[in-house]
């Protein structure tokens, strides 16, 4: 294991921090945040874009093919184009009276973002034009929505979720699809993943892939009902648990499909499920998503965000990038996968 940038971390694992073969990381400064790029090796660290002022620590996503990086601060969108010497700008901003979620997601080209809008009591997914710097609605709901994000397989996929207590919503992982899905649906029945009729599964940290249309999502350790582990949700109701697991907490994947890797509530080899025995430790554990077979890579310790451990597969799926709190060290870190 290795950390990359001391007092860093990478972003929400269903959006992209990768470019320029290195990750970009977000810090606190002096005067707020800074995005920095660093090599996967610790070197070559360079300051990307700063975000002066008070704020929640941002969460940010980078465009896979143009590299244009997104982030929401201060209820504004900013938009820097990694590849150009040209300075950030405000891409967007709600109307009066509604909030931008803390969550926005940039498709492949670097032209569109997904989020979500409050109003009220009403919840708004929207699609941003960002040359435009408008946003088209897409669907509106009554209830608590978030975690907004293209499915990288097929864009016209986007994802977003039922936000609250996972042990009491029934309809976490929901759809947006123009043809399929014009309403939006709930894409994972957790009452037929579960072993007892009746009962939900209670699942959450959906993270949809690279290689097919269709999401990765966790049913936790906290689940009142089984199977518990990672499980593999596809728009057409289709189901597979990918590897039973009583503490995995959130999910990412490799671009090709090969690896999954997951963080865990407590460490992985100790008796009991969910936040039993956890002493606020994680394990950083891969699987091979053929056969549901896990292989612990690091253990590390967690706060409150953005200090989750969040792991993700790089790009040349070899290594796992996550956020490492340890004895003498606080940063992002970076280990490899098995062979």
């Amino acid at each position: 294991m290795n950390v990359l940038a001391e007092g860093a971390y990478a972003t929400y694992p269903h959006y992209n921090g990768y470019w320029h073969g290195g990750v970009a990381l977000v810090r606190e400064s002096g005067r707020g945040y800074e995005v920095v790029g660093v090599g996967l090796d610790g070197a070559d660290q360079v300051v990307l874009l700063e975000l002066e002022g008070d704020g929640a620590p941002p969460w940010i996503d980078i465009a896979v093919e143009s590299e244009t990086l997104i982030v929401p601060w201060q209820n504004r969108l900013v938009v820097k184009e990694l590849r150009e010497a040209q300075a950030a700008r405000v891409a967007y901003a709600p109307p009066d009276g509604a909030t931008m979620d803390g969550l926005v997601g940039v498709s492949a080209d670097g032209r569109r973002a997904v989020t979500v809008l409050t109003a009220g009591e009403e919840r708004t997914l929207v699609e941003i034009d960002l040359a435009a710097g408008t946003a088209k609605s897409l669907v509106r709901v009554d209830w608590w929505a978030n975690h907004a994000h293209y499915c990288p397989a097929d864009e016209q996929w986007i994802a977003f979720s039922h936000e609250g207590s996972a042990s009491t919503v029934p309809d976490r992982v929901w759809a947006y699809h123009p043809v399929y899905a014009p309403k939006g649906v709930a894409v994972a029945d957790q009452f037929a993943m579960s072993t007892e009729p009746g009962r939900p599964v209670a699942v959450g940290h959906e993270r949809w892939m690279f290689h097919r249309p269709g999401a990765l999502v966790v049913a936790y350790g906290e689940s009142p009902v089984g199977p518990r582990g990672l499980w593999e949700v596809l728009p057409d109701g289709t189901t597979r648990l990918v590897s039973a697991g009583d503490r995995d907490w959130h999910c990412g994947i490799s671009r090709d499909g090969r690896w999954a890797v997951v963080d865990t509530s407590g460490p992985a080899d100790t008796p009991g499920r969910g936040w039993q025995n956890a002493d606020h430790q994680s394990s950083i554990v891969a699987i091979d998503t053929r056969t549901g077979e896990r292989t612990v890579l690091a253990t590390t310790t967690h706060e409150n965000h953005p200090y989750h451990p969040h792991p993700s597969v790089t790009p040349d799926g070899r290594s796992v990038v996550f956020n490492h709190i340890g004895p003498t060290a606080r940063g992002a870190a970076v280990v490899e996968l098995p062979g």
